[in-house]
C-alpha cells in the first residue's frame, strides 16, 4: 500500500503550519501594504483553482480541513468526470473510496474555490499510486467575483476552470472577488509567473467600489499592463471589459461614470497601446459574452452569473482565448 499525499498546482506559495495545515498564497505576500490591501489578502488566501492530481487504479482518498461557513465544495475527478463533491465547510474528514478504476486512471482534487479554507491532510492510499504534474500552457487568469466565482456551484464549474480543462491549459487563477482594483501586488505577482497566456478582465470592482474616476482609471490600467508585459514582453495578453451587468450600464457612480464608461475606456487603453505596437495584446469585449436575456436569466442578483452563467461565459471565452493564444 503507498500513500501519497498531493502536490499543488495554482498557487503563488504555500504554507505549513506546525500542526501541519497548509494553507494557500495566490499573490506575493511580500506585496502587500496592510491595513490598505487586508480584503485583497483574504481573498487571495482563497484555493481558488489550487488543485492536485495522481495517477492509480484504485484506493482511498483521504481528505481532512477545515473550512468557513461559506467555504466552497471539494470536487474530485475521475479521468475527467465529476465522482465526488464533498462540503468543506467546518472541520471534517472523508475518506472517500475510489474502487475498480481503469489502470492509471486519473485522479484530480480540486480545493475549495471560494471561502477560507485549510487542508490537514490530502493523500490517495493505493496499491498503486503515483503523483503527476500537469503539461500543456500555463495560464493566468485575473479579474474580479466574475472570474472568482463564489456563485458556482463548485471548482470545476467555475468558468475559468471549464476553460482550462476543456483546452488542456494549467491555470492560475487570480480571481478576487472585489478586490480587482489593478493592485501592484497583481501585476507584480503575475510578472513573476512563468505564463504562455494572460488574460485581465477589469473594470467592474472599479466601477462598483468607484475607485478610478475618468482621469485616474486609464492609467492605472496601462501601468498593470506596462509592469505585465515588461515580464512577459511576448506573451498574448488578453483584455476583457466588463461583461453586462444591466441595472449599471448607464447609472452613474460616486466618481460620476457608468459601467460602460469603464468598459469603453478599457478599450480605449488596449487601442492606443496596441497602436503604439504591441501585436500581442487582444480585446475581448465582455458586454459581448453574455446577452441581455442571457444577463436578466443568469444574473440572480444582476451582477454575479449563477452556475450555467459562467458555463456561457466559458463557453464563448475559450475560443477567443485559444484564438489569442495560437497567434
Amino acid at each position: 500500500m503507498t500513500s501519497v499525499a498531493a502536490k499543488w498546482s495554482g498557487m503563488f506559495a504555500m504554507h505549513q503550519s506546525a500542526d501541519g495545515a497548509q494553507s494557500f498564497e495566490r499573490l506575493d505576500p511580500t506585496g502587500y501594504l496592510p491595513p490598505f490591501t487586508d480584503g485583497l489578502a483574504n481573498r487571495a488566501a482563497m484555493a481558488a483553482g489550487i488543485r492536485a492530481a495522481w495517477r492509480s487504479d484504485g484506493g482511498t482518498l483521504v481528505l481532512d480541513g477545515h473550512g468557513a461557513e461559506d467555504c466552497a465544495p471539494y470536487d474530485v475527478l475521475i479521468n475527467g468526470e465529476r465522482a465526488h463533491r464533498p462540503p468543506a465547510i467546518g472541520a471534517h474528514r472523508y475518506v472517500l473510496e475510489l474502487n475498480e478504476l481503469a489502470p492509471n486512471s486519473l485522479v484530480q482534487l480540486w480545493l475549495p474555490h471560494y471561502g477560507d479554507f485549510t487542508i490537514n491532510e490530502a493523500t490517495l492510499d493505493g496499491g498503486s499510486v503515483t503523483s503527476v504534474g500537469e503539461e500543456g500552457p500555463r495560464w493566468i487568469t485575473y479579474g474580479s467575483s466574475i472570474t472568482h466565482c463564489q456563485q458556482a456551484d463548485g471548482p470545476t464549474q467555475t468558468w475559468p476552470s471549464l476553460v482550462a480543462r476543456e483546452n488542456g491549459w494549467r491555470l492560475t487563477s487570480l480571481g478576487l472577488a472585489g478586490e480587482c482594483q489593478l493592485d501592484p501586488i497583481a501585476a507584480d505577482t503575475i510578472a513573476q509567473t512563468p505564463a504562455e497566456l494572460i488574460s485581465l478582465c477589469v473594470g467592474i470592482n472599479s466601477y462598483n467600489a468607484a475607485v478610478f474616476s475618468e482621469r485616474s482609471y486609464g492609467p492605472a490600467l496601462q501601468g498593470f499592463i506596462n509592469t505585465v508585459r515588461r515580464a512577459h514582453p511576448t506573451v498574448p495578453l488578453v483584455v476583457i471589459t466588463p461583461v453586462l451587468s444591466l441595472p449599471r450600464e448607464d447609472k452613474v457612480n460616486a466618481v460620476g461614470w457608468t459601467l460602460a464608461d469603464y468598459r469603453k475606456a478599457t478599450a480605449d487603453v488596449v487601442a492606443q497601446l496596441q497602436a503604439r505596437g504591441d501585436s500581442r495584446l487582444h480585446l475581448v469585449d465582455g458586454a459581448t459574452v453574455l446577452t441581455e436575456q442571457e444577463a436578466l436569466e443568469r444574473m440572480p442578483d444582476t451582477l454575479h452569473p449563477d452556475t450555467a452563467g459562467y458555463a456561457l461565459m466559458a463557453q464563448r471565452l475559450s475560443p477567443a482565448l485559444a484564438a489569442a493564444l495560437a497567434s
